[in-house]
C-alpha cells in the first residue's frame, strides 16, 4: 500500500496541537524539527495500525492467482478508482470497472471481482488496484502521535534520512494495538 495523493498527506496534529495537548510552548525554531517529529509518529502510528492517517488515494499491488475476493490490508477503504493488471512485458493495462464491487468498506474491506473477470492469461501477473482508503484519526491514534512525539522530543530525538525510528512507550505500543486492523484473509476463491 502507497500513498499516491496529488497532495503531501496532512498531519494529523499540528505543531500548535501539539503544544497545546502538551501545555508546552513551541518556538518558532523548533517548529520545523517538531514538525519532523509528528510526521514520523504519524508514520508510525499509520503503518502499525494499517489505518491511513487521512483519506486519500491509494495503491495497492497483488498477484493473480484463481481468486475473486481480495481483503485489503487497511482499512476503511471508500471507493475504487481504477484497476489494471500487467501485461507480458509488465506494464499495467486499465480494465474495465463493471461488476467490481467494494464490500464492507469500513469493517473488512473486500475488493470481489465478478465471475469471468480474471483471464486465463492473466495468471501469475499483478493486479494493482487504487482506491481511495482512509478517514480522520480517531481521538486514541490522534493521542498516541502526540505521547509519541512527546517522547522523542523528550529524549531529544532528532528524525533525519534513512534511520530505524525508535520505539515507543508501553502506552503507545497498547494504543497502537488496540487500533490495529488485521485483515482475515488475503484471497478467497469465492
Amino acid at each position: 500500500m502507497r500513498y499516491i495523493g496529488t497532495d503531501p498527506v496532512p498531519l494529523a496534529v499540528s505543531p500548535a496541537q501539539f503544544a497545546a495537548a502538551v501545555h508546552g510552548v513551541v518556538t518558532e525554531a523548533e517548529e520545523a524539527s517538531l514538525e519532523s517529529l509528528l510526521g514520523a509518529a504519524q508514520d508510525v502510528v499509520s503503518t502499525a495500525t494499517n489505518l491511513p492517517p487521512a483519506p486519500g488515494l491509494f495503491e495497492f499491488t497483488c498477484p493473480v492467482d484463481d481468486w475473486r475476493r481480495w481483503w485489503f490490508p487497511c482499512r476503511p477503504v471508500t471507493a475504487i478508482e481504477e484497476i489494471a493488471v500487467s501485461d507480458a512485458a509488465g506494464a499495467f493495462v486499465d480494465r474495465d470497472l463493471a461488476g467490481i464491487q467494494l464490500v464492507m468498506g469500513y469493517d473488512e474491506p473486500q475488493l470481489l471481482l465478478p465471475d469471468g473477470w480474471l483471464r486465463r492469461d492473466d495468471q501469475g501477473r499483478t493486479l494493482r488496484i487504487r482506491a481511495q482508503a482512509g478517514e480522520t484519526l480517531s481521538p486514541a491514534l490522534w493521542r498516541a502521535i502526540v505521547a509519541l512525539t512527546r517522547e522523542w522530543r523528550d529524549a531529544d530525538i532528532a528524525i533525519s534520512g534513512e534511520m530505524e525510528v525508535p520505539r515507543g512507550s508501553f502506552g503507545v505500543q497498547r494504543l497502537l494495538r488496540q487500533a490495529r486492523y488485521r485483515r482475515p484473509k488475503i484471497t478467497a476463491g469465492c
